[in-house]
């Protein structure tokens, strides 16, 4: 069997899996026993075909799952790491027009990382949001693939904020596709918190098609239980929900981002019916597992209680034609059989602009500075060439020690380096969340996939 062979029972029935190619294999159990005691033995492969079949050795072989002696199982590893690296271009960028924010979220993950200076918000120019899309226009065409999608997230902070700067980013952005300095297929997307948003810039983002992310985390008690306001005096969920009606009004690209809070966790059935029944209509909704945050206590098995209520929904969903991300981004890998390399574009995917101009690649650092060098301000910089992302390109499940024997390896992507190095003190060990997402999504899948099959 390869090294990378992994094997799944259930009553009856065997599954082997290629955690690299992602091929997959089921086998009658009795099958499965008769084969597994011939496992390195050396055997010829007439042998095996005469204990099990010849067409089971061919499709096991055809999948990778079983190998000659002389295989070279790292090699065969080395060989989808370079093909991977290669395969990563720049895409997308994230241009913080503001590190200011009105509400205090209980969990939020910009809270995070220690500061060793007091903080002191700062709102984007209209220069400097101009010099960082002229510097994504050159790198992405230098460094990007012109057959893939680019996207430039407005965010923050709170971007609406600094509304000015947002309208004329995406003017901008517009101009520069009209004149083909960006590519047509670029996409301007924004997230916030819903609270600033008024019919003028709801219409806005409608007419520029403007995908526009929304933070809400449920019904009124449970959303309102972590988002509020400094002064806790402003009802979050009802502005999240006059933002909504506004966006539903001029037929804008909604997406939801839910963050799966404790109380989320425990009162699922409440958060799913709330999505299903009254924000319905969105074109697609992100359940994302709390980062790492000091101040938040988490339940011993809230990560995979949480795991568990993104399958729920996303079978639920599935049934109704919405559109989850996290689980879809694994299912689309394990379906299409092309392994994640990196669930985040640290690793060279992505561009991040401080409201100053500096030039990062992790939003999650923002405030500290952490991991930002050079400036958008220098037109000849290029933070590619200066190897802004060289600590981070082999940030991988593909490279990591610990994640060599994870069934998951190939459509895992590695979590939240930033997660992991605020929590552990290095990028490099794992993001818990993501091993927790990775093996439930992964057995998931499979014995999805075998339903499927015998129905």
């Amino acid at each position: 069997m390869s090294r990378w062979a992994n094997f799944f029972n259930r009553p009856g029935i065997a599954a082997l899996f290629h955690s690299i190619s992602l091929g997959l294999v089921f086998l009658p159990e009795e099958t499965f026993r008769s084969l597994k005691p011939l496992i390195g033995m050396s055997k010829e492969i007439s042998e095996i075909e005469e204990s099990v079949g010849a067409d089971i050795v061919e499709a096991l072989m055809n999948e990778g799952i079983l190998v000659t002696d002389d295989f070279d199982d790292f090699g065969y590893l080395e060989e989808a790491r370079q093909k991977l690296l290669k395969e990563i271009t720049l895409e997308l960028m994230y241009l913080l027009v503001t590190d200011h924010c009105n509400l205090r979220c209980g969990y939020c993950f910009e809270d995070s990382p220690v500061l060793i200076e007091p903080f002191n918000p700062v709102h984007m120019s209209v220069e400097i949001a101009r010099d960082a899309l002229d510097l994504f226009a050159r790198m992405v065409a230098r460094y990007g693939d012109p057959k893939k999608k680019k996207v430039i997230h407005l965010y923050g902070g709170e971007p609406l904020m600094n509304g000015g700067v947002v309208r004329f980013a995406v003017d901008y952005i517009c101009g520069l596709k009209t004149r083909g300095i960006l590519p047509s297929v670029c996409e301007t997307a924004i997230v916030t918190n819903g609270t600033f948003l008024d019919d003028e810039m709801a219409r806005f983002f409608s007419e520029k098609g403007v995908t526009v992310g929304v933070s809400i985390d449920g019904p009124h008690e449970m959303n309102n239980l972590y988002r509020k306001t400094k002064d806790g005096e402003l009802d979050v969920f009802a502005a999240i929900m006059r933002a909504l009606g506004l966006l539903k009004k001029y037929k804008a690209k909604v997406g939801l981002s839910v963050t799966l809070t404790s109380e989320a966790v425990q009162h699922f059935d409440k958060l799913l019916a709330f999505l299903t029944d009254e924000v319905g209509w969105v074109d697609g909704i992100s359940l994302n597992i709390l980062h790492f945050n000091p101040n938040i206590f988490l339940p011993p098995n809230y990560y995979s209680d949480a795991v568990r209520c993104q399958i729920a929904a996303f079978e639920k969903f599935r049934e109704l034609g919405m559109y989850e991300d996290r689980m879809m981004r694994k299912a689309g890998a394990f379906i299409n059989r092309q392994p994640i390399y990196a669930d985040c574009g640290v690793i060279g995917n992505q561009l991040v602009i401080a409201p100053d101009g500096q030039i990062g690649v992790c939003q999650d650092f923002v405030k500290p500075r952490t991991y930002f060098r050079g400036s958008v301000i220098d037109k000849d910089s290029d933070p590619v060439a200066a190897g802004l992302f060289k600590e981070w390109e082999r940030r991988s499940p593909f490279f990591m020690k610990d994640c060599l024997d994870c069934p998951a390896m190939g459509i895992c992507g590695g979590g939240c380096p930033a997660s992991a190095e605020l929590k552990t003190g290095s990028r490099w060990n794992l993001d818990e969340r993501a091993c927790a997402h990775g093996k439930m999504t992964i057995e998931w899948l499979i014995w999805e996939t075998y339903a499927q099959l015998i129905t």
